[in-house]
Order: structure tokens, then C-alpha cells, then sequence
């Protein structure tokens, strides 16, 4: 009902003509712009201004503000009790897709009513604060879902599920030694779904917890902040954790269905207006080529499943080293090898090398989208029963192993096996070129009980059990020192591709296959071990200083194997610093003599000597 007051509100209000860039809501001089789209040409439009959910005024937007379906107007001296907005198109409510901020979805898994529009706004004051630019050889990145990081009891956070709580979990970031996040789906979207599956017993609804669906892509999901003011929280995560020196991604998921030519707009809007530092794209029609050539995105990272690669002379087109591939096949190589398949080595190495010339690349042995890498190595089958699905759901093809037994087990002989397993994977997983992906969780043992697509499952399924940081303290301490020695070695994260070549006749090349004898590796399709020599020589730094050379013992057979170590320059030794073989404590304390050669390398572990001064120094 407009009362009196309402309407004098009104005509104290001017409208007049503004831009059609941004589009959106925008604060602009003298009052708030609207740039929004209509379905139809001929319509009566109007804005209704809102404060909660009592209509203060409804404006009419005459037909000259109109530039084929967009609107764009000005209105100055809203009152400033309003604080959301609402398009009608004919009497109709119209969905504003370009909306900054979305009232009525702050309580997640609940459905939804007819929702407002959040009006802008204090600008907020970033101070210094910029995108980190970090290369993609210089960093890992640590993939969680806002909701489940910090959900479950254990987190020990005073706001649990949000942006807040990630920041409350900074010290920990920091301490791991990742140097990114990558956020699950974390734009607005409705989670709340009508179930489509042939295979649900009942109708009904369901969570999409995971979030890959279209939705508000201008919007941060209000239902992941404390604070009424999702932007401001949001906004305050990653101003700390650039502060910190961690990088902030996002992933978004786009369905093909006429939004594509948006993407680039969606992207410099995070860019810009949230200093996001990289983006996943996960769906269909992905613009990548358009993304590749866009100057605004030079510095920003893009990480896609396929990119457009330039071939000789194609710097000028496509100058970006923030593009990236997701290697989707690294994950079933390495598992395979870590099973000890049947021709599994060949795959291995080419990963463990694998480096594009002109693009970086971007590795996960463990992702949202399967097992965890605890469930990898104690289940064979998949188990997505509570799914509702009749475990139909998921895929079939998940390269694990259980160890001999099917999930939880007593037997101590499989629990040190498992273990010795998992340090394997996250072996592979950075001592690969490429750049690291670690699934959240996956450094204390996270499992989903075996559950390797929980889409759906908003419960401690999918949280994470921050317990376990003091259950498994020997994972969490084995994964923190791996990052460390990776971060600190650079011939582990070459900024270029390897070449198996002394290209630069420094006596050795820059990465060399060995054998149980020095020189000769057994490539056959049935061998399951292999020597790999890193010349440090190759991964010298700007200032000219050179990195230690390593020889890295690869045996993922089920038989232990001797490895004949190969000769360093006088006053030279190899020093024995990790191996996975040990019960719990994977890095070796130096023990102040040569290593002799051959060494002994045990049943399915890895080894890694560094090389040093004959004085240890």
C-alpha cells in the first residue's frame, strides 16, 4: 500500500538518462544508476525501491531511457532508508541478472520467495591492497568449498561455513605454505533443486551443495557470510589473505545456454571489482580464445580444460601467461602408477614432466569431483548410496585401490600400507612440474566413506573433520614440509619445459631416466621403477645461483629395488632427505656421511637425494 509520505518520496525523486556500462546497480554522482535488460521492447517498466520488504516508491522508466532491451537511468534522492530494489516489466517481477547483491537467500537450503535487490553500498576502501601476480611455477593451489571448510564443529571458528571463517583460518593457510585458494562455486545460486534423477525413490528436493549451476554471477553468495554485507565480508577475506601472500581463485561454471558472450564482463567485474586473482572455468562454450587475447586478463590466471595454444609468432595474440590447462588425464596416470599397472610408468614420467611452453598447467591427483586421496587408497568402488541415487551416480572409473580391505580396517599391516600410499601420491602430485592442486582436507586424511560424487551432501559427508589435524599429524606435518621443499627447489617447478638435453653445456641435462644401473633406465612397458637426475644447474635463479641437484628413486613396484646412484663432481656427495618407506616420519635427519651406492629402495615408496658439499655444508 503507498501511503502519502510514500508518494511525496516519489516525487522528490529525478530520474534522467545514464550509461549503459557498467551494467548493474552502481553508485554514480548524484544518485544510482540501473543498467538492467528487459524481455520485451513495448513494456511498461518501473523500479520499485524497497527497504526490507516494504515498497517505499515505484519509479516509471520512461520508453527513451531504453537502447534496444537495456535501460539505463539515473535516479537521485532515494531515500536512504531503501536498500533494495525490484524490476517490473508489465506488472511483472523481472530478474535482475546483473544484480551486485541478492536479498532472501541468506539461509542456505531453504527455497526461496520472491527476492529483493541489494542497493549499493559504502564504497569500500581496499587501501593498497592489489591482485598477488604470483607465476604459475611459484605456486600451489589449496581447492575448498566455503561452506564445508570450516562447517563442521571441530573448525573451532566463531563463524562457521562463511568467508569470515576462512579468514578466522588464515594461521593455518599460512602455515600449510599453500600460495592460492581456489573457491568451489561462490557466486550467488539457489542450492535448493527440484530432484531430476530417474533413479530418486521419491519426488522432492535436494542440495546442489557444490554449486555448478548458472546463477547470479555478479553476486557473492550471500548464504557464505556472517554478516548481512556478503560483499564487505568477502571483500575482507581476501584483502587478508593477500595480505598473507595467498592468492584468492574462483571457479565458475557457465552451461553454454547464451551466456558466453558475458564471460568476459564477468570476469573483469571480479577482477576489478573484488581484486580476484585467477578464475577456473568449468562448463560449456567457454570463450577461451577471447579470453586468451584480452588485455584486461593479461596478468590474471585462467585456468581452463582446453586453451587456445599459439603456435610460432603467437605472442602478439596471445601474450597471457596467466592462461593454464586443467590436466584432467594427470590424475588417472598417477593413480595407475601408484596402483603399480601394467604400463603405467610411461604416463607417469610424461607428467611428472609435462610443461607447456606458453601456458602454465595445473595438476590434481584428488579434486572435489571423486575420491579424496584417503578414500583413493581404502576403497575399490565407489559407494554414493546416501546420494539417493542407487549408487548409479558418480563415475565408475576411479583407479584406486583399497589396499585389501574395503574401507575402515583394523589390520596394521594395510592401515602403514595406506599410508605409505597416500605419501606416494602427494609425492607425484609436487614433485610434477606442473602447478599443485591439493583438494582440501586431503593433508589430514579427510574422507567421504567413500562417496566420490556427494554433490548433494551438505553434513559432515562433506565437511571437513578438522580432528583429524591431531589424528593424522604425521600427514599434515609430511604435507607442509613437501610444499616447503617444493617452494624452496625450483627444479621441481621449472618456469619452462624440461628437455632431457644439456642444451646449455652444463655437463649434465637438465632432467635424465635411470635404472638400477646409472644412465640405463628399463622403460619397458612392465617396468614399475625408475631413477629421475634433476640438474640444478638449470634452475638457476636471476642472480645466477644454481639449485642442488636431485635424484629421485621412483619404486611403485611391489618388490624393493636397488638404484645405482649416479657420480657427482669432486667433493660432492648425495645425501638421503625423504623417504616414504619410513613408518611415520618421512624426512630424513641428515646423518653427516655419504650415501653409498646402490641404495636400497623398499617395496612401493619413493626416495629423494639432494646433493651436497663432501662437508655436508
Amino acid at each position: 500500500m503507498t501511503t502519502g509520505a510514500d508518494r511525496k518520496r516519489e516525487m522528490a525523486m529525478k530520474i534522467r538518462k545514464g550509461s549503459f556500462y557498467p551494467r548493474g546497480v552502481t553508485a554514480v554522482d548524484g544518485g544510482v544508476q540501473f543498467v538492467f535488460q528487459t524481455q520485451k521492447t513495448n513494456a511498461e517498466v518501473s523500479i520499485g525501491l524497497f527497504a526490507g520488504e516494504r515498497e517505499l516508491a515505484r519509479i516509471s522508466v520512461p520508453e527513451e531511457l531504453r537502447h534496444g532491451l537495456l535501460y539505463s537511468v539515473v535516479i537521485e534522492g532515494i531515500p536512504k532508508r531503501a536498500d533494495g530494489y525490484r524490476y517490473y516489466e508489465g506488472g511483472k517481477l523481472l530478474c535482475d541478472r546483473y544484480a551486485r547483491g541478492v536479498i532472501g537467500m541468506r539461509r542456505y537450503g531453504k527455497e526461496r520467495g520472491e527476492l529483493f535487490y541489494a542497493l549499493p553500498g559504502k564504497a569500500y576502501d581496499w587501501g593498497d591492497d592489489r591482485p598477488l601476480r604470483r607465476p604459475y611455477s611459484a605456486s600451489v593451489i589449496y581447492g575448498l568449498h566455503v561452506r564445508g571448510f570450516t562447517k563442521h564443529a571441530s573448525s573451532g571458528v566463531a563463524h562457521k561455513g562463511t568467508f569470515a571463517g576462512i579468514r578466522e583460518k588464515l594461521p593455518y593457510l599460512q602455515a600449510l605454505g599453500i600460495t592460492a585458494i581456489e573457491l568451489m562455486p561462490a557466486y550467488e545460486f539457489d542450492e535448493v533443486e527440484k530432484t531430476e534423477s530417474p533413479y530418486q525413490k521419491e519426488a522432492g528436493t535436494r542440495l546442489n551443495y557444490w554449486g555448478f549451476k548458472p546463477g547470479y554471477y555478479y553476486a557473492p553468495k550471500s548464504a557464505y557470510a556472517h554478516d548481512k554485507n556478503a560483499s564487505a565480508e568477502m571483500k575482507d577475506m581476501i584483502r587478508a589473505l593477500h595480505k598473507a601472500g595467498i592468492e584468492v581463485l574462483m571457479q565458475f561454471y557457465f552451461s553454454g545456454g547464451g551466456n558466453a558472450s558475458e564471460i568476459p564482463d564477468i570476469l573483469h567485474f571480479w577482477a576489478e571489482e573484488y581484486h580476484i586473482d585467477g578464475f577456473r572455468l568449468i562448463g560449456e562454450k567457454i570463450p577461451s580464445d577471447t579470453l586468451a587475447a584480452d588485455p584486461f586478463l593479461r596478468e590474471t590466471k585462467l585456468i581452463c580444460g582446453e586453451i587456445p595454444l599459439p603456435g610460432n609468432g603467437g605472442d602478439d595474440l596471445y601474450p597471457n601467461r596467466g592462461l593454464a590447462l586443467w590436466r584432467q588425464d594427470f590424475a588417472c596416470a598417477m593413480r595407475r602408477a601408484l596402483k603399480g599397472d601394467d604400463g603405467s610408468l610411461e604416463g607417469m614420467l610424461y607428467h611428472l614432466r609435462d610443461k607447456e611452453e606458453r601456458a602454465g598447467v595445473v595438476n590434481a591427483i584428488a579434486s572435489y569431483d571423486g575420491f579424496t586421496l584417503c578414500d583413493l587408497v581404502s576403497y575399490d568402488r565407489k559407494h554414493n548410496e546416501e546420494n539417493g541415487e542407487d549408487n548409479r551416480d558418480g563415475s565408475d572409473y576411479n583407479y584406486s585401490w583399497n589396499c585389501g580391505a574395503e574401507g575402515r580396517t583394523r589390520k596394521r599391516a594395510i592401515q602403514s600400507l595406506r599410508r605409505k600410499q597416500i605419501r606416494n601420491a602427494l609425492a607425484l602430485l609436487f614433485l610434477s612440474q606442473g602447478t599443485p592442486y591439493l583438494r582440501s582436507g586431503d593433508e589430514f586424511g579427510q574422507t567421504q566413506g567413500g562417496n566420490n560424487n556427494p554433490y548433494c551432501q551438505d553434513n559432515p559427508v562433506t565437511w571437513l573433520d578438522w580432528k583429524l589435524t591431531q589424528a593424522n599429524a604425521w600427514l599434515l606435518d609430511y604435507t607442509r614440509r613437501l610444499i616447503a621443499f617444493r617452494r624452496a627447489h625450483t627444479v621441481f617447478s621449472r618456469e619452462y619445459p624440461l628437455h632431457g638435453a644439456d642444451y646449455l653445456g652444463y655437463g649434465c641435462p637438465d632432467i635424465s631416466f635411470h635404472g638400477e644401473e646409472a644412465w640405463k633406465p628399463e622403460l619397458y612397458p612392465g617396468t614399475r621403477n625408475v631413477g629421475v637426475l634433476y640438474s640444478g644447474k638449470y634452475a638457476q635463479t636471476q642472480s645466477g645461483i644454481a639449485d642442488n641437484d636431485f635424484y629421485v628413486a621412483f619404486n611403485l613396484h611391489w618388490e624393493e629395488h636397488r638404484f645405482a646412484l649416479p657420480r657427482l663432481p669432486k667433493g660432492m656427495r648425495w645425501r638421503l632427505c625423504m623417504d616414504t618407506a619410513q613408518p611415520e616420519e618421512a624426512w630424513v635427519t641428515p646423518k653427516g656421511e655419504p650415501e653409498t651406492s646402490p641404495q636400497v629402495c623398499a617395496a612401493r615408496s619413493i626416495q629423494i637425494y639432494q646433493s651436497e658439499k663432501e662437508d655436508g655444508k
